[in-house]
Order: C-alpha cells, then sequence, then structure tokens
C-alpha cells in the first residue's frame, strides 16, 4: 500500500470522506441525538465537502492547501468539531512536506491536533478512542491495521462514561452508546484507507 500521499491523492481522500460522510449525515446526527445535540452528521458532512473544496482551489503548495482546508471547515462548521478539525488539517500542514505527506504522519497529525484542541484523553468517550489506536497502528508501520484498530477502538466507547463534550452532562447514561465523533472519524480513516488502496491498485 503506496502510503505517501500528494496532492492529488489528498484532494481524492477529502472529496472520497466528504461523500462517505454526506451518506451517513442522518444516521451519525441521530447517534449524536442521544447524547448531544443532534448536528454531528451535518457538522462533519458540511465541514469535509467545505474542505474538500478550500483543498482543491486554496494554497500554492500542499501545506498552504491543508491550512485553506482547515480554515473552510472551520468557516463551514460552528459546532464544537470545526475547531477539532481545523487544528487537525493546521497539524497536518506544518508536518507536511511541499509536495506530500505520508499517510502516516497525516493520521499521527490529525490525532495530535484534535488531542490539543479539545484536551481529551483515550477513554473519555470522545474521537480519540478512534484516532489514538489508528495514530499508534500507522506508526508502528502497520496501515493495514489502521481500520481494524479504529474499529475496536469505536466499540470501545460503548464501555465508557463521557466525560468531555455535551455528552458528558449524562454520566454513566452514556454507557452502551456508541459515540458519535468516533464514529464519523471510523469513516474518515475508511476513506483514507480507500484511497490508499485505490492507488495501489492503479499502480
Amino acid at each position: 500500500m503506496t502510503e505517501d500521499l500528494d496532492r492529488a491523492a489528498l484532494a481524492a481522500f477529502l472529496k472520497r470522506a466528504a461523500q462517505k460522510l454526506e451518506s451517513r449525515r442522518i444516521e451519525l446526527s441521530a447517534l449524536d441525538g442521544e447524547v448531544g445535540d443532534g448536528d454531528h452528521g451535518a457538522s462533519m458532512a458540511d465541514g469535509f465537502s467545505a474542505a474538500a473544496a478550500g483543498f482543491a482551489s486554496d494554497g500554492e503548495d500542499l501545506p498552504g492547501a491543508l491550512r485553506a482546508a482547515g480554515q473552510r471547515f472551520l468557516s463551514a462548521v460552528g459546532a464544537t468539531v470545526g475547531p477539532l478539525y481545523a487544528t487537525a488539517f493546521l497539524e497536518a500542514a506544518a508536518r507536511s512536506g511541499p509536495d506530500s505527506i505520508g499517510a502516516g504522519r497525516l493520521i499521527a497529525a490529525f490525532h495530535d491536533g484534535i488531542a490539543r484542541r479539545g484536551k481529551a484523553q483515550p477513554g473519555d468517550c470522545t474521537m480519540l478512542d478512534v484516532w489514538a489506536p489508528a495514530a499508534r497502528s500507522a506508526a508502528g508501520g502497520d496501515m493495514a491495521g489502521v481500520l481494524a484498530a479504529a474499529t475496536t477502538g469505536l466499540e470501545a466507547t460503548r464501555a465508557m462514561i463521557a466525560v468531555r463534550g455535551r455528552a458528558a452532562r449524562l454520566g454513566s447514561r452514556t454507557l452502551g452508546r456508541i459515540d458519535p465523533g468516533a464514529s464519523s472519524a471510523l469513516v474518515v480513516l475508511e476513506a483514507l484507507v480507500e484511497t490508499l488502496s485505490q492507488r495501489k491498485d492503479r499502480a
């Protein structure tokens, strides 16, 4: 599996993520309605659509395009998730070369940016419970195992009590529920892995 992503590959990834999130818009919002405001599906679909458009049209080099994607995401999404993913894109821009970024480095940047901005930790029943195991898998060179690790992390949120975000006000009532942010994070990672696989098939 080719792990370096150039601008064309990243554009394909963001477009795919936006499409997949759009197809899950209602489902993710319904999931969020159980623990939050019920707008997470709309926020993620709109945010990644805006990010994909910004990435495709703005920025003279790859870091600039990633910064543009983050700024567009933030402009499109007023919910809490806006600053989290905007920071993820900015962190990716800081770690990118002028023409490409490794897939593992991209996953690590998203994890670190979201963690820094949200001040959450694995076990808090947030999207980090998907991004953290995915980042560990990628750091170990196991890109093929990223989705398995992320899926295990998602399922683990069923046994967690939320301590961050609006879900935290429900306390133990979050037990048995999948975290919506973790669920959407898995969709994003699926889009990334599918993009990498498609590039490999064409090579």
